[in-house]
């Protein structure tokens, strides 16, 4: 009888963990970084490797303020942008990476053009068109 439950109980061990979708073959290597996601998706007009999201926007009646960061499975970016919707353009204000306590503001920034399917695009696209 304990030979008969103990087969039963090895059996069992072994089927459950040849059905498992969580075998350790099959879970994703995690990395030592684990970023926590927090804002709306950005849709993305060029596929990469990385996600970005919008975190916050606030506007002063011309231009709109926005922080987005930038999650790939190797980093954790913040960046401060400056948006001019009627222009169609932008400035970097600043970056910070892992947290948004860590932008370093810019000392020299300056209004760019967007280049079409670049994150920045996305970015001015996706807020612009939200206002």
């Amino acid at each position: 009888m304990k030979k008969t439950i103990f087969t039963t109980l090895i059996f069992s061990v072994f089927l459950l963990s040849a059905c498992s979708d969580n075998t350790a073959s099959d879970m994703p290597k995690k990395s030592a970084f684990a970023p926590v996601i927090t804002g709306e998706l950005i849709p993305r007009s060029y596929s990469e490797k990385a996600n970005y999201y919008l975190v916050s926007v606030e506007g002063d009646g011309e231009y709109l303020k926005t922080v987005h960061s930038r999650v790939s499975s190797a980093s954790h970016g913040f960046s401060l942008t400056r948006i001019d919707c009627k222009n169609n353009r932008f400035q970097g204000l600043g970056y910070g990476d892992d947290k948004q306590e860590n932008i370093k503001m810019y000392s020299n920034v300056k209004w760019t053009d967007l280049v079409s399917g670049s994150s920045k695009s996305d970015l001015v696209s996706f807020v612009c068109n939200k206002q």
